[in-house]
């Protein structure tokens, strides 16, 4: 294989080819079309795309824009931080790439922003899982404290980049992981709003899936259902079950450590909830193995 021919294969090209980017584009403007940033971006996109790619190209980097930021309650409030139009582009273009890398990484037993996944599913599962189980169970919920805003830059960097076949992606992802100005100063902190930021953190705790399941002897890939026990994540809110209380405590407690430890986010103590065979809130549903569902109000 010649030079040419490797570079055409390096991640970095695939990101900035004028196809993906355009795609990017037609993604980001779904939903979008009556928004400032959508309409100002329009006259001559294909022209401002075409700086794009040559930037990308030509820097193996691209220059960030700042954040707007505001306030959602849903139903918790959080911070959201809005990247300007021309970054959200990128964003896409790099999640277009590197998802289908990434997203086989998280095995079968996490949730969130996934295609095909999701909250729904996310409940159906959890309850079918109580269902087999029956009152022979016992369940430890875990939660990490204020997890976007305290997710290491390094740690993420370096874990993210071993599963990419190529390096060709080190700068404009460090730079992305970096890119706003607070968080950059901490050297911890990924923005909620940006799409990256989504795949970021489901990655980062996808190490806390791969140890649950080995230590609740339960498949980590295959979705299949276990009598003795389970578990579950959508992005930082995880359910241990098992049919023994020590198994499912010891679970509960060595995630707590290597959380702390390996990926220096913290689980504090009411944040490690025991619930034993009570019901389970989870994602504004309160499930029960008898199949009862209740709305949760917060």
């Amino acid at each position: 294989m010649d030079s040419s021919d490797l570079k055409e294969k390096m991640l970095i090209r695939k990101i900035s080819e004028f196809e993906n980017l355009l795609a990017a584009f037609y993604d980001c403007s779904r939903g979008k079309r009556r928004k400032d940033g959508y309409q100002k971006y329009l006259f001559n996109f294909g022209e401002k795309l075409k700086y794009i790619e040559e930037e990308i190209n030509r820097t193996k980097n691209f220059r960030w824009g700042g954040y707007r930021e505001f306030y959602v309650h849903d139903p918790k409030k959080r911070l959201v931080m809005a990247a300007p139009f021309r970054d959200r582009i990128v964003h896409t273009a790099l999640h277009r790439i590197v998802e289908p890398i990434i997203d086989p990484s998280f095995g079968c037993r996490t949730f969130a922003c996934r295609a095909g996944m999701g909250n729904q599913k996310a409940a159906i599962r959890l309850q079918k899982q109580l269902s087999i189980m029956g009152k022979n169970r016992y369940c430890v919920k875990l939660d990490v404290k204020k997890y976007f805003a305290s997710i290491n830059h390094k740690i993420l960097f370096d874990r993210f980049m071993n599963f990419l076949p190529d390096n060709s992606l080190s700068t404009i992802l460090w730079s992305l992981i970096e890119s706003h100005a607070d968080y950059n100063l901490k050297g911890r902190g990924i923005p909620i709003g940006n799409l990256t930021s989504q795949i970021f953190a489901n990655f980062y705790l996808s190490l806390l899936d791969k140890k649950a399941c080995e230590l609740l002897k339960i498949d980590f890939f295959e979705d299949k259902y276990e009598e003795g026990a389970g578990y579950i994540r959508y992005m930082d809110d995880m359910v241990i079950l098992a049919d023994k209380k020590e198994k499912a405590l010891y679970a509960a407690s060595e995630l707590v450590r290597i959380a702390n430890s390996k990926l220096k986010v913290e689980i504090p103590t009411y944040k490690y909830v025991v619930l034993a065979n009570d019901p389970i809130p989870f994602l504004g549903f309160v499930l029960s193995e008898d199949g009862g569902a209740s709305i949760k109000k917060e």
